[in-house]
């Protein structure tokens, strides 16, 4: 009786809900937890241990990382099997009120891309290792790289291979913080890390040979200043590579994960690239999964 009072008055939470909704797909770790409810990461912990103590999740462990499943039906005690098997056919029926099954298939996809652990810090939609590589691939060996919006410099560390002086800019102290921790002893030496507004960027005009943008342009209030800045700071026949999510219909991104523009239409971001000054403007729908909520496009130009 007290195992069924402790189970029923758990499942009565709506976020210990929401994390069985998750885990009866797929396992998941914290860190993968914590990015898709948007929780503390010491609320899905507590939230965990609840739900293992009472029989219903249980661990395994891969490599370094703990994850997180649902417990079989048959696995669970005898006297609390029938309200297992209810709590399953619930969660399967369980309407997405948060949007959490589209940021699931983004964690899922991105294991695919990255393999477990890169950048399980932030969830940002449409990110791709496969798409990033693509990108830094075409380069060679530049004088000076600036990465704008480099949030936690997961891709600015990768531009150390590609440039002799790399400018990480971000306008979160916080993140740059992390970034400066993350690259002591990886080539963090050849970094400057600026803290500046992407639409007011605090560095001299043609200061840059490259300038990368990753899904920063949709944070802003007016993605073509931010454009026509960093055509500002990059040097004559200097080029600008950006990365952006194509237009999608995922609104909850906006209050989420602060998106002020639900992706953009490829004419869009080629016409105000042109317009801020670059020249042979081409715009690429990088590769994708069928089905998936968020596709990437690649625009790169140079500056005339």
């Amino acid at each position: 009786m007290k195992n069924l009072t402790t189970l029923l008055r758990l499942l009565g939470d709506e976020s210990r809900l929401r994390i069985l909704a998750l885990i009866y797909h797929t396992p998941l770790n914290v860190s993968e937890l914590t990015s898709i409810l948007g929780l503390a990461q010491s609320g899905v912990s507590r939230h965990l241990s609840s739900l293992k103590q009472i029989g219903l999740v249980k661990e395994k462990k891969e490599g370094v990382w703990t994850y997180y499943e649902l417990v079989k039906i048959e696995e669970t005690e005898s006297s609390l099997q029938l309200v297992h098997q209810y709590l399953q056919e619930q969660l399967e029926e369980l309407t997405d009120d948060y949007g959490d099954q589209v940021r699931l298939n983004e964690i899922v996809r991105q294991r695919e891309d990255q393999g477990p652990g890169l950048n399980e810090r932030l969830l940002e939609p449409g990110q791709s290792w496969f798409t990033w590589s693509r990108a830094l691939g075409s380069l060679a060996q530049i004088e000076t790289i600036v990465d704008l919006g480099c949030g936690d410099g997961t891709l600015t560390q990768e531009m150390v291979r590609f440039g002799k002086h790399i400018i990480g800019v971000d306008h979160k102290e916080e993140l740059l913080y992390l970034a400066k921790e993350a690259t002591l002893h990886s080539g963090g030496q050849k970094i400057q890390w600026l803290c500046s507004n992407i639409e007011n960027i605090a560095l001299a005009s043609e200061c840059a040979d490259l300038v990368f943008c990753s899904q920063s342009l949709h944070h802003l209030a007016s993605p073509e200043k931010g454009i026509r800045e960093a055509v500002r700071i990059l040097k004559p026949n200097g080029d600008l590579l950006i990365m952006e999510l194509k237009s999608h219909q995922e609104t909850w991104v906006q209050e989420k994960l602060g998106h002020q523009w639900l992706g953009f239409k490829e004419d869009y971001l080629q016409k105000i690239a042109i317009a801020a000054g670059l020249n042979n403007v081409k715009v690429e729908l990088t590769p994708h999964q069928r089905g998936d909520a968020f596709k990437v496009l690649l625009v790169q130009g140079r500056k005339i």
